[in-house]
């Protein structure tokens, strides 16, 4: 689906203050659209070398006194923040425009067709990201920087229990993040960051903002409201509220072709979502202390099964604090703490089916010390985390289990000019525990980057990181045993399965001043004893058997994103977006391509930029997957048309209005996702228009 990538741009800077306001038929199908998407491809890939000598070139030619600026902080990737530019590792922003353009019913959704990100894609209730090929338990979803504790990494169609529309800014950092945040980030973190704890105090007694917005697809009306507050001069308070109501999602043709009476509409797809928040904080010249609840609730469709729907409730208490004064060698200090309460139900029909619960804790302490050695800046930390699972009922593959979780870290940040070094290490220790079984696993990572600044100015950046990882299998990986409707296998976990091992490394070379910007980011990761189902050929259960094996396994790609800012002015700009991204992976034993890896992608958009109006108007494609595992299935390329307007009005002294209108596959095309397991039944959405307004005051 299309949705507006330039997660860089100076637009997105510039707007993210607003945000605080407010995915081809079969193999068989059509052959002329894959023909065409691998030619636009192919095209676009061999232009690459010539894109980047033109970006020097226009580098060097662009006037001195206009200045685009490509800067976006990011707290997630470090312990400070900084621009992405600054950083070794390869991230991704959304935020203001970009967010509200992007947003989905799910977070996958609303993710993919960033630079390295694709989505499972399981329905629009149940969507996970994917990054670089990686994803399940090697992908970390966080909030607000502390663990999300569903069972999304049990099961595709479960979903990730958190609400993309009320998120202010999602960050990612793309390729091994576990120093900071677990030995399960080797492949990447996502971090959705909202308002529900306040760091500071609003800038008038009372701020908010009120939203809907109806989507032609699937009938879908949304509608939420936000408000910040102050009381007195140091308690800060945020309550906020969303709902949403969406019918199946209507899809051009066949969902299966094999089932031609379902024709038009992907069934059993609805979604129906209510959340609600509310925190509150005592804030001072030495930083604060808040707390929150909230609450989520979905009810969605399976859609690989028609009679099957399930309904997600969680429940998440936090206190969250940050010290800002020195003491001791300390410059500063921050604490997090996460309770969850998690369930979900699978119905058939109405009646109960397996039951999924997970009870779970997350602490984390992070010190942040004064200049070692007048040079040297970083923090050391501490991070706990307990979760108590278990499936119940017929279809329970997997035997109640306790993980326990616990880590010190450190990150470092050594300035040698005109190079940046950062380097960090983690040491963890995993013990699962079930009725019959107990294992203990000492794990431990560390990382080496270095930012080299081209020039004084730091137009140029070249960036190059190594990191070394470690995972221990989870309790899926070790004791499961059963049939699982999800996917329909039956699992079989392996107790002896060894630890995962991962070398990674990163080139980046970034460009963020000037009349074009961007970044070309080159990345490998060598797994040793990679953990993976493996089909044994067997039928257990009247479902084909998978058991969990190891084998060695690479995988490698590139990452580009370029922004060419035709035109630029304190009141209107002009930018032509490119972006493009490919990944590969195979078994390094067998040489076999790894299943569900996202083929090559590629896309182009024309974004206008006014003081109250913006308009765009882009092209995303997929090319045909042509590195298939034994026995997968192949789907066609595609190429999906999306086009957006919107217009911003006073309507009084601290009142302002937008309206925005969001076309996704206006050409109506059907279109697969190569990384769902429901590739072959269950197509993107067709032709969809989104209406939205929202108001900020």
């Amino acid at each position: 689906m299309y949705t507006h990538f330039s997660s860089n741009s100076s637009s997105s800077s510039n707007s993210s203050n607003s945000s605080n306001a407010s995915s081809n038929s079969n193999a068989s199908g059509n052959s002329s659209n894959s023909r065409f998407n691998s030619r636009f491809i192919s095209r676009f890939t061999l232009s690459l070398p010539i894109t980047l000598a033109a970006l020097a070139t226009a580098s060097a030619q662009s006037p001195a006194d206009e200045p685009v600026h490509l800067e976006n902080m990011v707290v997630t990737a470090s312990p400070f923040s900084r621009d992405q530019a600054e950083l070794a590792s390869a991230t991704n922003v959304l935020a203001g425009q970009n967010l509200l353009l992007a947003q989905q019913s799910s977070l996958g959704a609303t993710l993919d067709g960033q630079p390295g990100i694709a989505s499972t894609w399981f329905g629009p209730g149940a969507s996970r990201p994917v990054i670089r090929g990686l994803g399940g338990d090697r992908v970390r979803v966080l909030n607000n920087g502390a663990g999300v504790f569903d069972a999304s990494v049990a099961s595709p169609d479960h979903a990730v229990a958190i609400e993309p529309l009320l998120a202010r800014r999602i960050e990612v950092v793309r390729g091994p993040a576990s120093l900071l945040y677990g030995s399960n980030a080797v492949g990447g973190v996502v971090n959705v960051i909202d308002a529900r704890i306040p760091g500071a105090l609003p800038a008038s007694a009372l701020t908010g903002r009120a939203a809907g917005r109806y989507g032609t697809a699937s009938g879908e009306w949304t509608g939420l409201a936000a408000f910040d507050g102050a009381l007195g001069n140091s308690l800060a308070w945020h309550a906020e509220g969303l709902r949403r109501d969406a019918d199946d999602v209507r899809i051009p043709g066949y969902a299966n072709p094999a089932e031609p009476e379902n024709r038009g509409t992907l069934t059993n797809s609805a979604v129906t979502t209510t959340a609600y928040s509310g925190g509150l904080s005592f804030v001072s010249g030495a930083g604060y202390i808040g707390a929150s609840a909230r609450r989520f609730e979905t009810d969605y469709g399976a859609v690989a099964e028609p009679d099957v729907t399930i309904r997600l409730v969680e429940k998440s208490y936090d206190l969250a604090g940050e010290l800002t004064r020195p003491f001791g060698i300390f410059s500063g200090a921050r604490a997090k703490f996460t309770a969850s309460d998690y369930k979900h139900t699978e119905f058939e029909d109405t009646e109960p089916g397996t039951v999924f619960k997970n009870k779970a804790l997350e602490g984390r302490l992070e010190l942040l010390h004064e200049k070692l050695a007048r040079r040297l800046d970083g923090s050391w930390g501490f991070q706990y985390t307990r979760s108590d699972f278990s499936a119940l009922g017929e279809e329970a593959f997997l035997p109640p289990s306790i993980t326990q979780n616990t880590a010190v870290f450190l990150f470092e940040e050594l300035p040698l000019h005109p190079v940046t070094l950062q380097f960090g290490a983690r040491a963890e220790e995993q013990r699962v525990t079930t009725d019959t079984d107990r294992r203990n696993d000492g794990v431990w990572s560390a990382s080496l980057g270095a930012v080299l600044a081209l020039d004084r100015a730091k137009t140029w950046t070249l960036s190059a990181s190594f990191a070394r990882s470690e995972r221990a299998p989870n309790a899926q990986e070790l004791f499961a045993d059963g049939p699982h409707a999800g996917t329909n296998a039956y699992e079989i976990g392996d107790p002896d399965l060894a630890h995962e091992k991962s070398l990674g490394f990163d080139l980046g070379l970034r460009k963020k001043t000037g009349r074009i910007t961007g970044a070309l980011t080159l990345f490998a990761n060598r797994f040793d004893g990679f953990i993976f189902e493996q089909a044994t050929g067997a039928i257990n259960d009247d479902m084909p058997e998978y058991a969990y094996a190891q084998h060695d396994a690479l995988f490698y790609g590139a990452e580009l994103e370029l922004i060419f800012h035709l035109h630029e002015s304190k009141s209107h700009s002009l930018d032509l977006e490119l972006i493009a991204d490919t990944v590969r992976a195979k078994d390094r034993t067998t040489r076999d391509p790894l299943p569900r890896i996202t083929p090559r992608r590629a896309g182009i958009a024309l974004e206008y930029r006014g003081s109250a109006f913006s308009a765009g108007l882009g092209v995303q494609t997929a090319e045909r997957a042509r590195h298939l595992a034994p026995g997968e299935t192949p789907v066609a390329g595609y190429g999906l048309l999306g086009a957006h307007v919107s217009c911003r009005l006073p309507l009084g002294k601290r009142i302002e209005g937008e309206f925005f209108v969001r076309g996704t596959n206006l050409a109506d095309q059907e279109a697969r996702n190569h990384v769902s397991f429901l590739k072959d039944i269950a197509p993107m959405p067709g032709r969809d228009v989104t209406f939205g307004v929202r108001f900020v005051f």
